[in-house]
């Protein structure tokens, strides 16, 4: 479900069993959103996160499958890479002991319900490859 409000904003609401960043990145194909501000709570599984290692050029991922796990904080941005709407999402997820992770969200499958606000930007910030980092990373912007 899709709330509209004022001046675009945007609140998606992410039903269980859909795969949070998918879904995410289909509705800024679908409502043609080419940067936005992304942040949303709710309860997530098998959520995968990434760490990125500067010196290799390569990402640690974990993946968290043993349960379910609170959303306590979702936060990032759509951009272009090569030409499409590009997610790219940080998280902090709980579980029931209360012990918290996060990292880079790879992709997780919604447990119960993700509420997640988009704000447009009203312009198009772009990622192109950086070489000596080893990731795209927004280098020019787009009116």
């Amino acid at each position: 479900m899709i709330i509209e409000g004022h001046l675009g904003q945007l609140m998606v609401i992410v039903d269980k069993g859909m795969k949070l960043v998918e879904t995410l990145t289909e509705v800024a194909r679908t409502r043609q959103i080419k940067g936005g501000r992304i942040s949303g709570v709710g309860a997530l599984e098998q959520v995968q996160l990434g760490y990125y290692e500067l010196h290799d050029k390569t990402y640690i991922r974990k993946t968290f499958d043993q349960g379910d796990y609170e959303l306590i904080s979702l936060n990032g941005n759509i951009t272009l890479k090569g030409g499409e709407p590009y997610v790219h999402v940080h998280t902090t997820i709980g579980d029931r002991n209360f012990q918290v992770f996060g990292g880079h969200l790879f992709e997780a499958v919604v447990a119960v319900t993700a509420e997640v606000h988009i704000l447009p930007l009203g312009v198009f910030p772009e990622r192109q490859p950086v070489k000596e980092i080893g990731l795209d990373l927004i280098c020019s912007v787009r009116p």
